[in-house]
């Protein structure tokens, strides 16, 4: 098991960059991942700054944004990701239904445009080529630049599972059977 140490603990500086990360996120997260992260605060709060413009400040639709990282966190099985960004799928309007369908894997034909989404992430996650249909498609919904957010979100959120994998971040224990159900 490779664990990163606690820089906070010791260094100022991880400790005063951790504290204006979890301010700006107000306080509703899971701490691993940026506590580790601390350990080069520049980094750190670099990686939080492009974070915030993806999920805040471009020109995907919120529902969009949470469908692509919910079926992010789900097909790779993210407990960290999945817990934080259940109350933010709902606040951008995603029905518990939905949520739960995407928990359990369900493809959304039902909503073409979350199913076109959920494709995107899949071929994304399995480093495929995205097919020019599904490209034309989804930049005829969103827009370039919104379709560009999403494909960049998508892998934002691969690199954050990737990080949550191999440095094993703690959650609460009561959380880590989500996905055994």
């Amino acid at each position: 098991m490779s664990i990163l140490p606690d820089p906070t603990l010791t260094n100022q500086k991880a400790k005063e960059t951790y504290q204006k990360i979890d301010d700006l996120r107000g306080g509703h997260h899971y701490p691993g991942l940026y506590v580790a992260l601390s350990n080069y605060p520049e980094l750190a709060e670099a990686f939080s700054n492009f974070g915030q413009f993806l999920r805040f400040k471009g020109k995907l639709p919120a529902d969009i944004r949470e469908v692509a990282i919910l079926t992010t966190a789900s097909s790779l099985r993210i407990v960290f990701e999945w817990i934080t960004h259940q109350p933010n799928a709902l606040e951008a309007g995603l029905t518990p239904q939905l949520i739960q369908r995407i928990l359990k894997n369900d493809f959304l034909k039902d909503y073409p445009l979350y199913a076109q989404v959920q494709e995107l992430v899949r071929i994304f996650l399995s480093l495929e080529k995205v097919p020019q249909e599904l490209q034309d498609g989804l930049i005829k919904e969103l827009g370039i630049e919104a379709f560009l957010q999403l494909s960049v979100i998508v892998n934002f959120y691969r690199m954050i599972a990737g990080l949550t994998i191999g440095f094993e971040f703690s959650i609460p224990k009561e959380d880590l059977s989500i996905f055994s159900e």
